[in-house]
């Protein structure tokens, strides 16, 4: 390729960086079964951590996992005592943040079965920003089994995703629950409506349920998610 305007053609590798990790692991003998969980845009993987452990059932590892990529939240100041939040990914060029997604819960997944848990046995939660990514990572899941469970909180789907339309032998073994709220600012009614049968063509069972509330995840919502993975996880 010519340069343009005195711009070379970019060129692209890649680096290792830092994976926090917030992980309870039962004293159960092993396998266990494993709910990984990743929060949204600007959060911390240790605010997810209580939430995600009400959600796990009697006897599950829970890992929370934190954003590999950090940000000054709106409004804070540049500096070291500005707030800070963890995010994944926010390219232009979508694979980037789907790679950096992919290799994240791939590590989380192999931290978590080299301390016990069952690889055939993997649930995957997420909230807002990677809602979308772990729909996408569903369909060729990173440690070559399928996730038992999807569980998607106040998220989108893959933006391609805007006919019912078939998955891959990985979801056909996957359920997935969505829950969106009535008062999301962000994803509103109107653009959640066809999402239950969007993602039912794709996945071996979907659910899809409006709770109340705004842009967070939903009380109402911790004991749904409980039941759904004792069901399906």
């Amino acid at each position: 390729m010519r340069e343009r305007r005195g711009v070379p053609p970019r060129a692209t590798t890649s680096i290792s960086v830092p994976l926090q990790l917030f992980p309870r692991l039962p004293h159960a003998p092993p396998p266990f079964p494993l709910l990984l969980g990743l929060h949204g845009y600007g959060m911390h993987a240790a605010t997810l951590f209580p939430l995600l452990a009400r959600m796990a059932p009697e006897g599950w590892g829970v890992v929370a996992v934190e954003g590999p990529q950090s940000a000054f939240l709106p409004g804070e100041a540049l500096g070291p005592s500005g707030a800070r939040g963890f995010h994944w990914g926010v390219s232009p060029r979508h694979e980037d943040n789907q790679a950096v997604h992919r290799a994240a819960v791939a590590e989380a997944i192999a931290w978590s079965v080299a301390r016990g848990a069952d690889p055939a046995r993997v649930s995957l939660l997420g909230f807002s920003q990677p809602c979308s990514f772990d729909y996408r990572l569903a369909l060729a899941p990173p440690h070559g089994r399928p996730f038992h469970a999807v569980v998607a909180l106040c998220g989108g789907l893959p933006g391609e995703w805007t006919e019912p339309g078939p998955g891959t032998d990985a979801t056909s073994a996957t359920h997935a629950l969505h829950v969106s709220t009535d008062a999301d600012e962000y994803y509103p009614l109107e653009r959640v409506a066809p999402f239950e049968a969007l993602l039912a063509t794709r996945f071996a069972g979907a659910r899809h349920e409006i709770h109340h509330g705004g842009h967070r995840i939903p009380s109402t919502a911790i004991p749904v998610v409980r039941a759904f993975l004792e069901a399906h996880g």
